[in-house]
């Protein structure tokens, strides 16, 4: 079962100098991804990744000049293949398994990408040094989430277990200066679920105040509401149902996150009587 804290190292690929898309031919659950043949010392950085470790590939396109990330990969064995014949240029392979593939995440502003842009294998935290590595695990996991290949929805896991975070951390960027950071946003679960539970109203109504969004604000409001998740996450892990989660405003979400004297959370039903009163 693979979870955000599996997501271990960082590699920079490309094709013919950026101007195509690599590792995007074919629909296979694996593949081989390569490393230079300028790498001599054995074992090269192919070994790196442990099995059960997940790479993340992402790769500059020239169109747009954007960088993407593409990829996220485990390791199926230890074997350190030679493609010196087939491809000399870049002969080291390793077998990989395709979690998940994209061409349309466009990397986070946050991460530095030229503390690893050359083709070696890099820790995950390398991407940002002013926060967490945890804290970037869990932002790429939910970057690809959306994007996890169908049958291998079932080998990971779907839940983030992190405390609800009221506060915004900040953070230096080198030379791109500050940039706040909402802790909460990291702890969306899985988005399928999330997207089929506010598919099942057309207009609906926020279910601790009754609020209507499309009412408030005629068009640009339709359809629009916030998910709660009724059981906090500090309870553990669990698999989420369509029971578990709440339609709710922004107002009111915010209010279900904040504990009350006795340290722990209302629930929609205890804050719909609390409006009630009011």
């Amino acid at each position: 079962m693979f979870t955000y804290k599996d997501i271990q190292w960082i590699r920079n690929v490309k094709r013919e100098g950026g101007k195509n898309w690599a590792y995007f031919d074919g629909d296979e659950d694996n593949m081989i991804l390569h490393w230079s043949s300028s790498f001599v010392k054995k074992p090269t950085p192919a070994l790196i990744p442990q099995i059960g470790d997940i790479v993340v590939l992402y790769q500059k396109i020239n169109i747009g000049d954007q960088f993407y990330f593409t990829h996220l990969l485990t390791p199926v064995d230890n074997i350190e293949r030679d493609f010196v014949k087939t491809n000399p240029n870049h002969r080291w392979g390793r077998k990989m398994r395709i979690l998940a593939k994209t061409q349309d995440l466009i990397r986070p502003k946050l991460f530095d990408l030229g503390r690893v842009n050359q083709g070696h294998t890099y820790n995950i935290e390398y991407l940002n040094a002013s926060i967490s590595k945890e804290e970037i695990q869990k932002l790429v996991w939910k970057e690809f989430r959306p994007y996890f290949r169908n049958d291998v929805s079932n080998d990971y896991e779907t839940e983030i277990t992190e405390n609800y975070s009221e506060g915004i951390s900040e953070f230096n960027e080198g030379t791109e200066g500050k940039y706040s950071y909402v802790l909460h946003k990291l702890r969306e679960r899985n988005s399928h679920l999330v997207k089929k539970k506010k598919s099942t109203v057309k207009n609906p109504n926020c279910e601790c105040c009754n609020f209507d969004f499309s009412n408030t604000y005629p068009e640009l409001g339709n359809g629009f509401i916030e998910c709660h998740h009724k059981i906090p996450i500090s309870k553990g892990e669990r698999i989420t149902r369509l029971e578990d989660l709440a339609l709710v405003c922004s107002n009111c979400h915010r209010m279900l996150h904040k504990k009350n004297k006795d340290n722990d959370y209302y629930s929609v039903e205890e804050l719909s009587e609390i409006i009630k009163k009011e």
